[in-house]
């Protein structure tokens, strides 16, 4: 497995860079639902679990956790996306192969090491590979489970991402953050904590596709301002 190397220098940079980098595709990005997590136990770790549909999902969670929360934080990426972008372990990124047991194992081993007894935070995309917005959830693996297990008590933090063009030119970034969970390590089965994450997310992601369908966005405040749309600028010169 590749294992992440934070570096601070890095960080600094790709914070700076990955700003420039969604001003230039996004019109905004919108969270909803950051009261939960004055719900959670800020003395323990939290393990963020989300929905997958594309590859901004890791740059998304990264400013979430990095820039708007300002927590440590480490995200799980396929051994394959992690092989080409492999520059992502100095930012807290590790890799995960799903199809060699004994790596998958490791990594699990690892994923816990790295939070249990800690304040720092995991992101975790469970369904594995990228699916397509609006189809139905795939495959939950039970990996976050046994991450849980083995880090003792922790946060469980469901997060749902939607991905929309609204009446901009550039697309908007959608974040709903679910109820989290306090979770103790013998308090549930392993079959029982998948299957009520799964439930968990499914449902979290479903609520988010009414919201932004319904143009129901008074909850919602905007964490961060990409570049105006070309009509903007348009109107400014005529006024």
């Amino acid at each position: 497995m590749i294992k992440a190397k934070k570096n601070k220098l890095i960080n600094s940079v790709f914070r700076f860079y990955l700003k420039r980098l969604l001003k230039k595709h996004f019109y905004r990005i919108h969270l909803t639902g950051e009261e939960n997590l004055e719900l959670l136990d800020k003395n323990l770790p939290t393990i963020f679990y989300a929905n997958h549909t594309n590859w901004w999902d890791g740059f998304t969670a990264y400013y979430i956790s990095n820039i708007t929360l300002n927590m440590d934080d480490y995200l799980m990426m396929d051994i394959e996306q992690m092989k080409k972008y492999s520059m992502f372990k100095y930012v807290g990124v590790f890799s995960v192969d799903r199809n060699n047991a004994r790596d998958a194992v490791n990594t699990i081993e690892y994923s816990a090491g790295l939070i249990k007894g800690t304040k720092r935070c995991l992101w975790i995309f469970p369904e594995g590979g990228m699916r397509v917005q609006d189809r139905e959830p795939g495959n939950f693996y039970s990996g976050i489970t046994k991450i849980a297990e083995k880090t003792g008590n922790v946060n469980l933090q469901p997060v749902a991402f939607r991905y929309e063009f609204i009446s901009e030119q550039r697309p908007e970034i959608f974040i709903r953050l679910g109820k989290g969970d306090i979770i103790e390590s013998h308090s549930v089965t392993k079959k029982d904590l998948t299957n009520y994450l799964a439930e968990k997310l499914t449902g979290e992601v479903k609520q988010l596709k009414e919201q932004v369908i319904n143009k129901q966005f008074e909850n919602f405040k905007v964490i961060f301002r990409g570049m105006d749309s070309r009509n903007k600028t348009v109107d400014r010169i005529r006024e």
